[in-house]
């Protein structure tokens, strides 16, 4: 009887343009406001429904398992809508259509959408629908602050998504996944510009990474450098990192400056891209292609790697810089060491902190708090 009330009480309630927009969310800041106002109706009825089911830690489904919690999963997952109530039939078994119910709620959170119940599907489902309320309540306070005058197009970097849009006022031009920094070393929020590009960057070591992560191993084989196509230097001069009794250099006495030359292995990859920024942080390219696999991407130092660069170059040299398709594409294959490519219409940049948002298919995305500035509200 009861899931009978909670999907007629969801089915009435109002979400207008929650099925396929006409437009991306992401890009009418009214409109994204909207939507994100028509899920917290959807989650306040939720939550006034009170009904909402906290599954066992230790929970573990496969498609065919029977299990005497699979009841609560159905029942979870007809509330937040990735189950329909037309395809309603109680049962213990873990079924095609809960399969792919748990393939949505899957994909609006950022998990491996695998349809398997496992350790991080299991902490999301029990997030309570009181909780997802703040957090939405927060994030459209939020986004009202921060994306109200987007001036498009516009490049939009979601750090919780870890994602990259480049957008105009009615279409997404270019998407891309994106790394960014650690929780201990993490992209800062920026309201900003791009400036220029740089084709085969050097890659000036910052003094943490040197005296944390490379000194170490030059204690043990200053060879690695040469190795790593990296070059050492104390005053602007070249030195032989053999000479240098690397055991007695610390942070307090480290004066030299550590540079890794364009190649293969030159961690920005073939492709910088600077921005105006109150600390060292830009984006660039990576050889490490890999990463861009995993669904949580917070692995770098702060910098920003997009997967795409030379898709971002190309756009940024022919609509920003006026630049015909051939001059510009002969420009990204120039071998010239650290070529600084000025651009001329400067790239609005945002980068923003959305754990929850509504996305163009009008589904409530939620994503892990990657940094904890969500506490407060949970």
């Amino acid at each position: 009887m009861f899931y009978l009330f909670a999907a007629v009480l969801l089915l009435l309630l109002p979400l207008r343009g929650m099925a396929q927009l006409a437009e991306p969310a992401w890009l009418n800041p009214e409109r994204q406001a909207q939507l994100m106002q028509q899920a917290i109706e959807l989650y306040t009825c939720i939550a006034d429904v009170n009904e909402w089911n906290t599954l066992p830690s230790d929970l573990r489904l496969s498609p065919g398992d029977t299990n005497v919690a699979v009841p609560k999963l159905q029942h979870n997952l007809l509330l937040t809508k990735d189950l329909l109530a037309e395809n309603f039939d109680s049962t213990l078994v873990y079924d095609s259509l809960l399969v792919a119910a748990t393939i949505n709620f899957q994909k609006r959170h950022g998990i491996k959408a695998d349809g398997r119940i496992g350790p991080q599907t299991v902490a999301a489902l029990n997030v309570r629908p009181s909780q997802k309320l703040k957090l939405l309540q927060a994030n459209l306070q939020r986004w009202q602050t921060t994306c109200t005058d987007i001036d498009f197009p516009a490049i939009i970097i979601n750090i919780p998504d870890f994602k990259l849009y480049l957008a105009d006022s009615n279409k997404v031009l270019l998407q891309m996944r994106a790394i960014v920094g650690k929780k201990r070393s993490p992209t800062y929020l920026n309201k900003t510009e791009l400036l220029s590009i740089v084709v085969n960057p050097n890659w000036n070591l910052p003094k943490s990474i040197s005296v944390n992560e490379i000194v170490p191993i030059l204690r043990r084989n200053p060879n690695y450098l040469y190795k790593r196509n990296m070059r050492v230097y104390l005053h602007g001069r070249q030195i032989n990192p053999w000479r240098v009794n690397w055991r007695k250099v610390n942070a307090a006495n480290f004066n030299y400056q550590i540079v890794q030359l364009p190649g293969k292995q030159n961690e920005l990859g073939k492709l910088k891209f600077l921005y105006n920024s109150k600390v060292d942080q830009y984006m660039h390219d990576t050889p490490r292609k890999e990463l861009f696999k995993s669904e949580q991407r917070d692995f770098s130092h702060g910098c920003i790697r997009v997967e795409k660069p030379y898709e971002l170059a190309l756009y940024l040299l022919q609509q920003r810089s006026d630049q015909p398709e051939k001059k510009a594409k002969e420009l990204l294959a120039r071998w010239d060491r650290n070529l600084y490519l000025r651009i001329r219409k400067p790239m609005p940049l945002y980068i923003i902190y959305q754990t929850c948002w509504v996305d163009q298919d009008g589904k409530v995305q939620f994503r892990n708090d990657v940094y904890g500035y969500e506490s407060a509200n949970l």
